[in-house]
Formats: C-alpha cells, structure tokens, sequence
C-alpha cells in the first residue's frame, strides 16, 4: 500500500512539470529539455545549467569576460558590456592588451547535440556584437583540442549589433559556421580554417534588435541545419559537417574589426535574455563520439 500511494503521488507532483513544459514550435518530432533549458526567472543563475564565465577563454582583446557583468533579474539573463575603470586595469593586463572593456559571457557545462535550440532576447543598443551560438566539442579535451589533426566547430545561430558604427550592418541578423583547425584557441589561435559552402548567411530586419525581444531558434538534424527568426525559417542548408555535441553560449563581445568599438556614452549596455529553450530531436541516432583519449 505504501508503494502505491507513492507511486500515485510520484504521478501526481510530476504532470504539472509535463503540462508546463514548453511546447516546441516545430511540432512533435521534438521533446522539451529541461536540463538544457532555462526561464532565468531566479535571482540568480543556475550554476548547475551555467558557468558565468568561459573556462577556456578570458575574452577578445581588448576587454575581458567579467562574472561581475553577468546578472540574472527581471525575468531575465542580462549580459554587460561596460568600460573598465582606470584603477581596474592591472598592469598584467594592460601589458597584454585587455585594458578598455568588460563584457560578459555564460557556456552551458552541458554538451548537446540534435534539437531544436531557441532563445527570446533583445540587444543592447550599444556598438557590441550580442550572440546565441554552439561551440566547444573538445572542451575536455586538450589532448584534441590544442593538438593538430581536427576541426573545432561553432554554429553562430545569432550575431547582431544594436548600434553598430558603420549604417551597412544595421538591422543585419547574421547565422554563420564555423570549422577552425587545431590546435586551437579562442581569438589567439585560430586561423586556419576550413572553407565551408553556404557558411554564413544575413539578413536585413524590420526591426531595431534594442527595442524589443524577438526569438531565434535553431533547428540541428543529422541531415539539415535550419535558423529562424520570430518562427519564420529564413536560412536552411545541408548538415554537412556537424554531427558531435557542442556547448550552448550567449556573450556580448567587442568586435573592434567588425562592427567597431563602443561610443563610451552607450555603456554600460546590457543583452538582456528571456529565455533559452532546448528540444531534443526524436528518434535521432546518436551524436559522433569522441575519440578516447590515448593511454
């Protein structure tokens, strides 16, 4: 009898976790994730889902990824850009060239492969690339990783700039791919890199990516590879090179020779993120596996 009653009560508290759960805009080939997903909804972030910085990476120079400048309020994931402060720049890092911005950067510690991967957000207005993108298959690995003989793959899903310097990027969506070879490491060393057709691809908007939150999704197959923005597919190619699991990041990085620097008045600016969803693809076969490691 005890058994029953808990399993009738297991039961019980665990449907309004399925009936809450977010329904897939693309229909009922996909399962909502929830340990992929989150609604920032706290006060905090979830150090079970993220780290507020990048293990691998401290940041593109000429700022540095700040955990200070990564905030969960309001509903919402708000990532920083801002200037530092003069008492700020050590001198290490003035030595080094990280001596004007912090910016802010999450990396999901889990690794995910096939699914249908969909955040709302809204830009800051500020000269800052805002982004949602995949990357890292090797993050354990350095013995792959920073060692010739592989490609490191990233999957833009978006990039864009609330107030970009130059009129010809404004309004512009941007999905691009990524393949660099190893070894390989972040903004240092990582230019050699594969040539991939229909890698990137753009779009003018109707919309001012500062005013207001829109959604951008990406839908991953082992076949296909398709982006969307407000649930309207606006790019779609054959997947072709991306079959091993990858790292979920959202950041807000200074690209001095893309979209330019900051005007010091717009910061600090915040990337605010409302939510990140994650579906996993039904019925996919599993991802590529890492090779093991050399004993």
């Amino acid at each position: 009898m005890k058994y029953f009653l808990a399993l009738v009560a297991a039961l019980f508290l665990a449907a309004p976790a399925r009936a809450d759960s977010p329904v897939c805009p693309l229909g009922d080939d996909y399962v909502y994730a929830p340990e992929l997903s989150d609604e920032f909804d706290g006060d905090s972030l979830d150090q079970e889902k993220w780290w507020d910085f990048n293990p691998a990476w401290r940041g593109r120079k000429p700022a540095l990824f700040s955990r200070n400048n990564v905030k969960v309020a309001d509903g919402a994931l708000q990532l920083t850009a801002s200037l530092m402060k003069p008492e700020e720049v050590d001198y290490e890092n003035q030595v080094r060239g990280y001596d004007k911005y912090w910016k802010a950067i999450v990396k999901s510690k889990r690794k995910s492969a096939y699914g249908y991967y969909e955040a709302r957000c809204k830009s800051m207005r500020a000269c800052v690339c805002n982004a949602f993108w995949l990357y890292d298959p090797f993050s354990e690995r350095p013995d792959i990783k920073y060692v010739e003989g592989e490609y490191s793959e990233e999957i833009d899903i978006l990039e864009y700039c609330g107030k970009p310097r130059a009129a010809a990027h404004d309004r512009l969506y941007y999905a691009t791919l990524h393949q660099y070879a190893t070894p390989y490491l972040e903004s240092i060393v990582n230019k050699k890199k594969a040539k991939i057709k229909d890698y990137s691809f753009k779009k003018k908007m109707d919309f001012d990516f500062w005013a207001d939150y829109h959604t951008f999704g990406l839908a991953w197959t082992p076949t296909e590879l398709r982006w969307y923005v407000d649930g309207e597919c606006v790019f779609t190619r054959e997947n072709d090179i991306f079959f091993r699991p990858l790292h979920i990041m959202l950041d807000c990085e200074i690209m001095s020779d893309w979209f330019g620097e900051p005007e010091p008045e717009d910061l600090p600016a915040t990337f605010s993120v409302d939510y990140v969803r994650v579906w996993r693809l039904k019925d996919a076969p599993e991802p590529v596996a890492l090779p093991e490691k050399k004993k």
